[in-house]
């Protein structure tokens, strides 16, 4: 008899389970989205801007986000289903109008992959969702997001909240007028906890093409509200097909 070796599935376990008890209270085991709002700066060019936004993410299906920057400018994207949608107005005029198309729908992927972070529950290892060690604080965990094969790389503290994930995006953040897949990472300062789960609250997202932490920061946020989603919840309008885009989500 041929022995197996177990150790993957055995040191994704044991990585899985400290992440489930820092992140997750068995309360809230059943939550499958989060409503969030945030604020920060986001690069636009070469310059910083203050945001305030606001999300809906089911990481399963898709996620809607609403970013208001700098009072007059609002930039919404969204990617549902296998389908993106991004929009740009200022001043309520449009600057951009509605963009879909399978660059952009390869692009957002990974942001809905990495929005999972504030939804711990839907990471824990299922039939699923799996997870393999990389090392002792460092896994990488897989799954779908609406059919859509994803990954993301954990990198955990000794406590099991995570410090880093990252996964890698289509993207050209050279401009160099070339896409590719490109290393992208969120850098996490600081947890909270919001209704009983415990997720990245203040961090830098970027893309990492040359280690593995952020090197081309694009946006540095503050979580300031989370409300999970359970199952048992109605599907947010945000998140329709095509997605409703509510003009006041990120007021306030």
């Amino acid at each position: 008899m041929v022995a197996m070796d177990t150790r993957e599935t055995l040191g994704g376990t044991e990585i899985a389970d400290r992440y489930r008890e820092g992140s997750v209270c068995p309360a809230v085991a059943g939550v499958v989205g989060a409503r969030l709002r945030s604020r920060g700066l986001i690069r636009l060019g070469r310059s910083w801007w203050p945001y305030r936004g606001h999300e809906v993410t089911l990481p399963a299906h898709g996620y809607f986000r609403e970013m208001r920057v700098a009072g007059g400018l609002r930039i919404v994207d969204s990617w549902v289903a296998g389908r993106a949608r991004r929009s740009t107005t200022l001043l309520r005029r449009c600057l951009h109008p509605a963009l879909v198309g399978p660059d952009l729908a390869r692009a957002d992927v990974a942001h809905a992959a990495l929005s999972a972070m504030w939804v711990p529950p839907v990471l824990l290892p299922s039939d699923t969702v799996r997870w393999t060690a990389e090392g002792r604080d460092t896994a990488s965990v897989s799954f779908a997001v609406a059919d859509t094969p994803v990954s993301l790389r954990l990198s955990l503290h000794r406590g099991g909240l995570p410090r880093r994930v990252s996964t890698v995006r289509w993207g050209d953040p050279e401009g160099t007028g070339f896409f590719r897949e490109v290393p992208f990472a969120a850098e996490i300062l600081e947890h909270r906890t919001f209704g009983g789960l415990t997720v990245p609250g203040t961090g830098v997202l970027g893309w990492c093409p040359d280690g593995p932490g952020p090197s081309r920061d694009v946006l540095r946020f503050q979580l300031t509200a989370l409300e999970p989603v359970s199952e048992a919840s109605p599907p947010p309008r945000e998140l329709s097909d095509p997605p409703a885009f509510p003009e006041d989500a990120a007021e306030g």
